[in-house]
């Protein structure tokens, strides 16, 4: 079977048939916007406890239930070992990890006892799953329930090591024999490594032939060490994968959090800044309780009252069983949020994971485009949604050329050509990306293909993607991420591959340089970032304040062999990008998902918030907070709020001018918005300014106007709020938090 019947074939087992979108008329009746937060949930209740059809992805625990009552009823050795062998897969999913081990070594048992010889590629993958089964029964036991700021830590050094370490043992004894066998692969070579270190026993006891060398995993410059401090102070959600949205959303100048899950029945959780080291969970008190699930988050202010809203995403991967509704929650300003969604126009019943907000037609409202998970068996086009300025939203995707039928992974708005109409990128799997350019008000802002002339539709298969000016030129350049889901089973073989300079099989990401001229460049190789990733969530930033960022990418696949090290970039002066991912801290072995970057505790320098865990219930983790050690370097913070733009002012474009105290001068260049298309970013300019500490003045393009609005007498390590209607702007008053690490891990 080639790859691409491979992809069709496994869309069309997890996504089948889709529901039309139709706004929903009894928004409009008073009884409707009594509890719309309870009827939302009451919905989203009925499909977390749906058990009608067994084979959604989720339910694991009824198969193999389901699987285990067969078996007693199934005399032949054959079919008894093949539904052992399904019975285990969906256990270890469920997370149900001796139950796994027990089904295995039964194969085991009656292959011994029956005298059978299955083929050898069989044979192989019953004991690499038994391997990872314990394996991962090891991690459950040592790196959860014996968490610490070490734990997975790639490579695992003596802090993060096991120290229950019977499961790990049996992995690595299965390991040995598969790895010392003619049949062996590139990934069980990995995990070898991976379970010596676990174990203490890395690099000594690893027989030479198989030893992947220490300086494979070194970085590429010093860099220092961030602390993972999610679990201390009490942040660090243990659940599977799922988004971040960072923000300050009640307006009092520090950074908080709202965190979600796939689970259908995992609880989003809001956890609010209480500017004296700690967050507190107002979950119910913000009236959320009962909003379950949501892969994806993204943030923006649609109906311009100075409170940040949030879109949460559903049905992901799903298909038909993905028909699940989207929630817009709006921000009252009282700390509560109220499911608007059936009011607002954008409730439908289609999969997605993806969505980015844009003035596109600079009116002054925010819109909205949805990319959907679209296959020939399940119509799912992308959706444009025009913000009406009154609460609502209408669906003009065909309209303006948007109505893209691919499986969309990833989508981000941006201004390549610098003309002041947002554009788009499309990330897809399975089909060529698509840069769309606005035509602008000549055209009634419809967009228009411009993949081919700019050079910017590959990788085939990818999934998160941005907009960002890597090289500070002032114009911005894409970043878009590789992701085979063909080779979700070999991803640790192919990373293997990588660090051991052989050529991969997987799709690596692309690099767009902008040429300024409508064209890209790719430069992918040239900088640095042509590895293996297999990246689900990724976001940027600017780690150590030299005015260049950075980049986090959130690896994995869904598949439990799939332990490979989530890895950093740090941007050389826009020349190169340094892998600094085992100085800084950074390898984290479980799956990664939502990134946000953003000064948490109010020092002037940029965390990291990182959602762990994986799409099974068996494959959670506690989310990651990489708290930044400091650097020497100056900065700036700007919170623009839009008068004739978008209250948010999402796209508005910034130049901060500077200079060194030897005189030198240098222009930084930013743009409004919440930075890659998996996880969020505070709508905030949080702008890092190297030795240049005097700032001569402040050019900023609201996503409306031509000419800049211009800004002086700002000072450098300040946090200002400037007006779109006011020449004068407003230094806010904020303090530096000592975090207060006080929870039990």
């Amino acid at each position: 079977m080639n790859k691409t019947n491979k992809i069709q074939l496994f869309i069309l087992v997890f996504t089948l048939i889709i529901a039309s979108c139709k706004v929903d008329k009894s928004s409009d009746n008073p009884i409707y916007q009594v509890n719309t937060n309870q009827e939302m949930a009451n919905e989203l209740k009925t499909f977390a406890l749906d058990t009608t059809n067994i084979n959604v992805w989720h339910l694991n625990r009824l198969r193999a239930k389901a699987i285990d009552n067969q078996l007693k009823l199934i005399t032949d050795p054959s079919k008894i070992i093949s539904l052992h062998f399904k019975s285990a897969i969906e256990w270890l999913n469920a997370g149900e990890f001796v139950l796994a081990i027990n089904r295995l070594n039964a194969i085991l048992t009656i292959l011994e006892s029956k005298k059978i010889d299955l083929p050898p590629d069989a044979n192989y993958k019953i004991k690499e799953l038994l391997a990872i089964a314990y394996f991962r029964k090891a991690e459950i036991d040592n790196c959860i329930q014996n968490h610490n700021e070490y734990t997975c830590l790639f490579p695992i050094d003596k802090q993060g090591q096991h120290v229950i370490r019977d499961d790990a043992e049996n992995a690595k004894s299965i390991l040995k024999e598969l790895i010392s066998s003619p049949h062996s692969k590139f990934q069980t070579i990995w995990l070898y490594n991976v379970v010596h270190m676990a174990l203490g026993e890395y690099p000594d006891k690893v027989e030479k032939q198989f030893l992947l060398d220490e300086s494979l995993f070194k970085s590429d410059i010093d860099f220092p060490k961030f602390r993972e401090i999610g679990m201390s102070l009490g942040i660090g959600v243990n659940d599977i994968s799922g988004s971040v949205v960072l923000e300050d959303f009640n307006n009092d100048g520090y950074l908080d959090l709202m965190v979600s899950s796939y689970g259908l029945d995992d609880q989003l959780q809001y956890f609010e800044n209480d500017k004296k080291g700690s967050f507190k969970n107002l979950t119910k008190e913000a009236g959320l309780n009962g909003l379950w699930g949501g892969l994806n988050m993204i943030q923006a202010d649609y109906d311009n009252d100075g409170w940040t809203d949030v879109l949460v995403l559903r049905g992901a991967w799903l298909g038909k069983n993905g028909k699940h509704p989207n929630s817009l929650l709006r921000n009252n300003g009282n700390g509560t949020f109220t499911d608007v969604t059936k009011k607002s126009g954008l409730y439908c019943h289609l999969p997605t994971q993806t969505a980015s907000w844009a003035d596109f037609n600079n009116d002054g409202w925010i819109d909205l485009f949805i990319g959907n998970e679209h296959t020939n068996d399940n119509p799912a086009p992308s959706q444009l949604f025009q913000n009406n300025g009154n609460g609502t939203f209408t669906e003009v995707a065909e309209e303006k050329g948007l109505a893209i039928e691919g499986f969309i992974k990833g989508c981000v708005w941006g201004d390549y050509n610098n003309d002041g109409s947002p554009d788009l990128y499309i990330s897809m799997i399975n089909q060529s990306n698509i840069l769309f350019q606005n035509g602008g008000r000549t055209s009634n802002y419809a967009f228009f293909d411009v993949s081919e002339k700019s050079n910017t539709s590959e990788p085939q298969f990818s999934f998160p993607c941005w907009f960002f000016d890597y090289n500070q030129d002032g114009w911005e350049d894409i970043f878009v991420s590789g992701f085979d889901f063909s080779q979700f089973e070999t991803a640790a073989g192919e990373v293997y591959k990588d660090y051991m300079k052989l050529e991969p099989d997987a799709e690596l990401p692309r690099l767009y340089k902008n040429n300024q001229d409508g064209t890209f460049s790719e430069v992918s190789k040239q900088m640095n970032v042509d590895q293996v990733l297999f990246t689900m969530g990724c976001n940027f930033g600017d780690l150590n304040n030299d005015g260049f960022p950075d980049f986090y990418a959130a690896t994995g696949t869904p598949d439990f062999r799939a332990l490979i090290p989530n890895k950093m970039f740090l941007n050389g002066s826009g020349e190169t990008f340094y892998d600094v991912t085992t100085n800084g801290g950074f390898g984290h072995l479980q799956k990664g998902h939502g990134v946000a970057f953003g000064d948490i505790d109010n020092d002037g320098d940029q965390d990291v918030y990182a959602v762990l865990g994986g799409s099974y219930d068996g494959d959670n983790f506690m989310n990651a907070l990489f708290q930044n050690p400091g650097t020497i370097n100056h900065w700036i913070k700007l919170k623009l709020i839009g008068h004739s733009s978008n209250k948010a002012a999402i796209g508005a474009r910034v130049k901060i001018f500077a200079r060194n105290s030897n005189g030198k001068q240098r222009i930084f260049y930013n743009r409004v918005n919440s930075g890659g298309s998996f996880g969020a970013n505070p709508l905030l300019i949080e702008q890092g300014l190297k030795d240049f500490n005097q700032i001569t003045r402040v050019e900023i393009i609201w996503p409306n106007e031509n000419e800049p609005q211009i800004f002086k007498d700002l000072t450098a390590n300040q946090y200002y709020i400037i007006n779109q209607n006011n020449q004068e702007s407003q230094l806010l008053d904020v303090n530096t938090i000592d975090l207060n690490e006080h929870h039990h891990h």
